[in-house]
């Protein structure tokens, strides 16, 4: 009987199918008369949808409706009318800055695009960036056409947080802006990050996602918070992942720095087709990149040591009487080696090699729904490589097994993944999408070359340093609805969700982290009635050697971590166009933490057409920021250096004895409040223009405090025998430390238009920020360490170090096969401040700031046939490196680049071969 009601139901299904029209067509570029590939075609009202192919031809399985839409990225959405006619060619026109393309970030409302939105939005079409840009990597190709998006190689972040680079908005924290795929929440880094642009925090891998795997990239710059939850107070970065079918393209880069150094290669493959004749699509993506050994940009001499270097106690005095420079010369000369031999390596970035693996998929179910999932796995080895340490460094050098030094290096083995899965259609003309994203980021850390230099001839030279993971589990459900006939237009959007959040410390073996020269002190007492007894006084180091894996100790059993919280969330979100020219919108947000409570949170938009060519727009949000689980309970021990002496840090878990011992507290939720106005134009027809000042309080900011020292004889108990388990003379902890002012003005205009027999494009795009501290907040009884809970450094890593203006402009013109490219991008100057020591009770620091440097890209396109192209360019083209280190900082070395604008290693040439088959 089943067999026949099986037969009868796929009979049903093919009498229904053979009832279908089905309409086909092309689409091309109206100016060039190009085909255009992966331009969505759907059917109005309907989630009836396809893609065109790579001819720009379509078919699509009409089952009710009476308007096609046809959409892409960087081309002006058209809609054509439903009659008898079963073709349908359309010619679409070039739209100068995608302010037309329909988004998905920073409304629920399906039919709202940049150009009426009463927020700023950025949509960033690649593929014209993938084809004559010279970055690579995602963070870089945002870096360099993003005004609001700040990014660098992460080198500067040291340890292992150089194998990532980390994004900002607005100058904000790379912890206060939220990642979304397809419209979905992504999981973080499991890394904590020290320097850089993020001290104490996580961050989101951006690079972990294939280049080739993106359609556009959406920049949400306002607070979002109680639109999309935790994290979204500068705003939030949509990637929407390539949905082409019937495509393959190959893409291959490579680029190399002056002295041939620093070699890089990207290498991907995409390609999609159609699953059934309804709009069914799987599209996948391969990539495997590579990173060659950086020397230090600048001159061939920048940062060569000058100091002792065989010499017993080199790290702690300079040449005299006994000890000359031309003792050094000599030995140098005897082992055939120069003073080039003790240079750093990964000069602006680490050698490493990524391997990515990704996939976006929809399935539709009937005409109203869709089954769709997306994601992948990405892995990265790479290598940061610290300063070298020297064979006369007694204290952490054994002579016996590093006659010559050595340097130490951190292999870092990333792996990411992740997996959402959903269904969404329509229930009773309500949009109804339920949804489950996986993600989970794991952090190995291996150190290599080095020594446990307290375990002398013991040692190892390669230590498991023990690893760290975090994972984000997120059930939603999303429910919206367009009345079309409530004034001028409601849409009315509300929703929940339900996360999971986890994070581990896994701890290393035991010669990473352990000190061998520990010894127990033992006094004398005398009970009541004379007897006398041995007590147990504490532990101390006895002869000074240093403890753990050098560049980074592994971690402790102590300090192994398994712990996770849940968060409940709801949301309500109303968009009301009151009259044709007059939208409001507001959104109303409570989330529920596990161990933190509850936080409710709102915004509140609008947007006023004045004229068809100039409208005027606003909105004011509150934000939080939960603090991430790696900032409770990670604790490590690494070395930093002041004035080129080592010192041993440990970092102590917000959790531990020695931080409640101390008098800080357990972390609180950072809060804000956001305000923005603005203006959008269109004064002709070819010319666009947005302008948005805004403004941003955040209260509570998460940071790291500055050096406890060990020679503070005030400091708890619990704090002086943290410094004597771990070997280490300074501490720093976790805490809401501060809270800022950040206020700015965000600039973008664009111009595009047919020029003689070619097209010509102009970009604009600014940004001009200034940050303030408002307020320190120092625990009570901790007030004589004010300048060390919030030290001057931290400071100026939160108000100066990025630059305060930041201005892109771009030229492109096409004719015939030929595409040039010329690119300006100005960094402002930056202020750096270096730790020199740690003083008590104001610790000294040396301040630099960093004159502005402009960088010019240039690249040319040929296309051989339609389907291949070639380009070759260049990266910064007139070898802007910015400002050397001031020779007054350091005698012990000379002068190297501090690259903090914009991480520049100099001029780079690239050369770049596509192929679309």
């Amino acid at each position: 009987m089943k067999r026949y009601i099986l037969l009868l139901f796929v009979f049903a299904a093919f009498k229904s199918f053979a009832q279908q029209r089905i309409l086909n067509g092309k689409v091309t570029d109206a100016v060039s008369g190009e085909a255009l590939p992966g331009v969505n075609v759907s059917v109005k009202g309907t989630r009836q949808g396809t893609l065109t192919d790579a001819d720009g031809k379509y078919a699509l399985n009409l089952i009710k409706g009476e308007t096609l839409v046809f959409s892409f990225v960087g081309f002006s959405a058209q809609e054509a009318k439903i009659s008898a006619e079963n073709q349908y060619d359309i010619s679409l026109q070039p739209s100068s800055q995608q302010l037309g393309e329909v988004q998905v970030v920073g409304s629920r409302n399906a039919n709202r695009t940049k150009l009426d939105s009463p927020v700023p939005v950025d949509v960033i079409d690649l593929k014209p960036l993938l084809e004559s840009a010279p970055q690579v990597s995602i963070t870089q190709l945002l870096q360099y056409v993003s005004p609001s998006f700040h990014s660098v190689n992460g080198s500067n972040a040291g340890d292992a947080g150089s194998a990532l680079n980390l994004s900002q908005l607005r100058g904000l924290g790379v912890d206060q802006v939220l990642v979304l795929v397809n419209g979905k929440r992504r999981h973080k880094s499991s890394n904590i990050n020290w320097g850089g642009l993020g001290n104490g925090a996580t961050g989101y891998d951006l690079n972990s996602i294939p280049t080739a795997a993106i359609q556009r990239v959406e920049i949400l710059r306002d607070g979002a918070a109680a639109q999309y939850g935790s994290d979204a107070i500068a705003g939030v970065i949509n990637i929407v992942l390539n949905k082409t079918t019937e495509q393959l393209t190959l893409s291959s880069t490579a680029s190399t720095r002056r002295r041939g150094d620093g070699t890089t290669t990207r290498t991907n493959a995409n390609y999609g087709f159609a699953l059934g004749k309804t709009g069914g699509y799987l599209n996948a993506t391969a990539e495997f990149a590579t990173q060659a050994i950086a020397l230090l940009p600048g001159n061939d001499h920048a940062g060569l040591y000058l100091g002792p270097i065989y010499g017993g106690g080199a790290n702690t005095r300079n040449y005299d009487a006994i000890y000359t420079k031309e003792i050094d010369e000599e030995i140098l000369k005897n082992r055939g080696i120069d003073r080039h031999f003790f240079d750093r390596r990964g000069g602006g970035s680490n050698k490493a090699k990524d391997a990515l693996l990704f996939f976006n998929a929809a399935v539709p179910l009937r005409q109203n729904a869709e089954v769709y999932a997306f994601g992948g796995i990405s892995h990265r080895n790479s290598q940061f490589t610290a300063v070298f340490r020297l064979p006369g460094w007694t204290e952490r050098n054994n002579a016996f097994l590093y006659p010559d030094g050595f340097l130490p290096a951190m292999e870092n083995i990333i792996t990411d993944k992740s997996l959402a899965v959903g269904v969404k259609g329509k229930i009773q003309d309500w949009d109804v999408d339920i949804s489950n994203v996986y993600g989970k980021n794991d952090f190995g850390n291996v150190i290599t070359n080095s020594l446990n230099a307290s375990l002398g001839l013991k040692t190892p030279r390669t230590f498991d340093a023990g690893s760290y993971n975090a994972s984000q589990n997120t059930g939603s459900i999303d429910i919206s609805r367009y009345f079309d006939r409530a004034l001028k237009g409601i849409n009315v959007a509300f929703g929940a969700q339900y996360r999971v959040e986890t994070y581990q410390i896994v701890a290393g073996e035991s010669a990473s982290y352990s000190k061998a020269d520990l010894r127990t002190v033992y006094g004398l007492d005398t009970t009541g009635t004379g007897i006398v007894y041995n007590t147990n006084e504490g532990q101390i180091g006895l002869n000074g050697l240093s403890p753990g894996s050098q560049i980074h100790a592994g971690f402790r059993p102590e300090n192994a971590v398994n712990v996770n919280r849940s968060v409940l969330a709801g949301y309500a979100d109303l968009e009301a166009n009151i009259t044709t020219n007059w939208l409001v919108s507001g959104a109303l947000r409570l989330e529920s933490f596990s161990g933190l409570g509850n936080v409710t949170t709102y915004k509140i938009a609008s947007k006023y057409k004045i004229a068809d060519w100039l409208g005027i727009r606003g909105s004011h949000n509150t934000g939080f920021r939960a603090p991430d689980l790696a900032q409770y309970y990670y604790t490590e021990t690494s070395t930093s250096f002041q004035q080129g002496r080592a010192i041993d840090q440990v970092t102590a878990s917000n959790q531990s004895a020695a931080t409640r011992a101390l008098g800080i507290p357990t972390l609180t939720p950072e809060k804000s409040k956001g305000y923005t106005l603005g203006i959008t134009s269109q004064p002709l027809k070819n010319v666009e223009f947005t302008a948005d000042a805004y403004w941003v309080d955040v209260n509570n900011r998460v940071g790291n405090t500055g050096n406890f020292s060990a020679t503070d004889v005030n400091l708890p108990l619990e704090v002086r025998s943290l410094f004597v388990q771990t070997g280490t003379t300074q501490a720093k902890f976790f805490y809401n430390s501060f809270s800022t002012r950040t206020k700015g003005l965000e600039l973008t205009g664009s111009y595009r238009t047919p020029f003689r027999s070619g097209g010509l494009t102009f970009l604009l795009g600014a940004n001009f920020v200034k940050n303030e501290v408002v307020s320190v907040n120092t625990p009570k009884g901790l007030e004589a360490y004010r300048y060390i809970i919030f030290n001057d450094g931290e400071k100026a890593r939160v108000t100066s170090h990025i630059p305060g203006t930041k201005v892109n402009l771009q030229g492109s013109y096409k004719v015939g096969k030929l595409t040039y490219m010329v690119r300006g991008i100005y960094f402002g100057s930056v202020t750096t401040a270096l730790a020199l020591n740690a003083t008590f009770p104001r610790p000294d620091y040396f301040f630099q700031k960093l004159n502005p440097i402009w960088v010019v890209d240039a690249s040319v396109a040929y296309s051989f046939t339609k389907s291949i192209q070639a380009v070759i360019g260049v990266n910064n083209a007139f070898n802007e490196l910015g400002d050397y280190s001031d020779p007054k900082l350091s005698a012990l070395n000379n002068p190297s680049i501090v690259g903090l604008q914009n991480g520049s290693a100099g001029i780079q040439p690239f050369i770049r071969i596509t192929a679309r088959l």
